[in-house]
């Protein structure tokens, strides 16, 4: 269900496992964290 309705808007849809979506969760917070480390 979630699938076809991100197909019919054009969305992009990915699945992957438990321990895939913590990583990709936490690269993304690291990533847009890393200004605010550069100034301490």
């Amino acid at each position: 269900m979630v699938k076809a309705r991100c197909r019919d808007l054009g969305i992009p849809y990915a699945e992957t496992d438990l321990v895939d979506s913590y990583r990709q969760a936490l690269r993304h917070m690291y990533e847009v964290g890393e200004p605010l480390r550069a100034d301490i």
